[in-house]
């Protein structure tokens, strides 16, 4: 594996407005402790906490925050993400978006929670609403629910029994193709990228197949520096990067404070010798006198 290194860019991470435990201000108190000072919050299909972070000005001084989001789709019947930054999370068409992403997030939510109703639990659906405040309700919430409530034992068993690949409660989203991804991230000015592709055991030519597929569709970016990805592979996807025209990009994929080995702002190092995503935003928000 290649060794993670400190950065001051962080291009993959997450807050309560998605699947993180973190509030934005203990967010971005981290990610200056840790020496990051350029940050691109990728929420799950939603850019919610970048704007609240400007709303209630809980951007700190010095701090560079990035308007992104990381969008779930299907390629190959193969659920995959695709990270947008630089887009335009105030405008009508981003939050129609948004809007439409929420919609079969809620559906999977009231779906799960019928089957498991179904099957004897006992759901209080407030609750988990609470829990998941001011992100929407998923499968995380219900298992926290089930753990509190002594339904469950533990987290993992919840999974195991429950919500798990195969269990009552796996209930696939109805998510668009990669290209409906990819186009809603460029109509809104943002640059898409291919999140941690490591993470999807794919063939090097099943990849090199993503990949024509991905840029043919209009993406212009794929991560490189990911926690856990085999070197040789690294070096294959900037091999690809090169070929294709695309930039290169890198985060930690950050969720939680917790977690031993997945620390905010530390991830392996970006190649010296390829276009890169941060150049891509410099730019970008230099034209716009930001």
């Amino acid at each position: 594996m290649i060794v993670n290194c400190t950065h001051d860019w962080e291009l993959h991470c997450h807050s309560q407005y998605s699947d993180g435990s973190m509030g934005l201000k203990a967010l971005f108190e981290l990610a200056q402790s840790n020496g990051v000072s350029h940050l691109a919050l990728t929420d799950h299909d939603t850019a919610a906490g970048y704007r609240a972070a400007l709303d209630e000005a809980q951007v700190p001084e010095g701090f560079t925050l990035y308007p992104a989001t990381e969008l779930s789709c299907v390629w190959n019947k193969r659920t995959l993400h695709v990270v947008g930054l630089g887009i335009d999370a105030y405008s009508s068409e981003w939050l129609a978006v948004e809007q439409a992403y929420n919609h079969r997030r809620e559906k999977r939510f009231q779906r799960i929670v019928y089957l498991l109703q179904r099957a004897g639990l006992k759901i209080d659906e407030q609750t988990i609403r609470e829990y998941a405040k001011p992100g929407p309700p998923a499968r995380p919430h219900i298992a926290k629910h089930l753990v509190e409530t002594g339904q469950a034992k533990n987290l993992g068993s919840v999974y195991k029994r429950w919500l798990g690949q195969g269990q009552i409660g796996d209930v696939k989203s109805q998510w668009p193709e990669m290209a409906e991804a990819i186009d809603a991230i460029n109509r809104c000015g943002g640059i898409a990228v291919i999140a941690h592709p490591h993470r999807y055991k794919l063939t090097w030519t099943k990849a090199r197949e993503l990949i024509a597929d991905f840029t043919a569709a209009g993406g212009k970016g794929i991560e490189v520096a990911c926690i856990g990805i085999h070197p040789e592979f690294s070096k294959f996807l900037v091999e690809q990067a090169q070929q294709n025209d695309l930039y290169v990009s890198g985060g930690s994929d950050f969720h939680h404070p917790d977690s031993a080995w997945l620390k905010l702002g530390k991830y392996p190092m970006w190649p010296n010798h390829a276009a890169t995503v941060k150049d891509w935003l410099l730019r970008k928000y230099a034209a716009v006198g930001r």
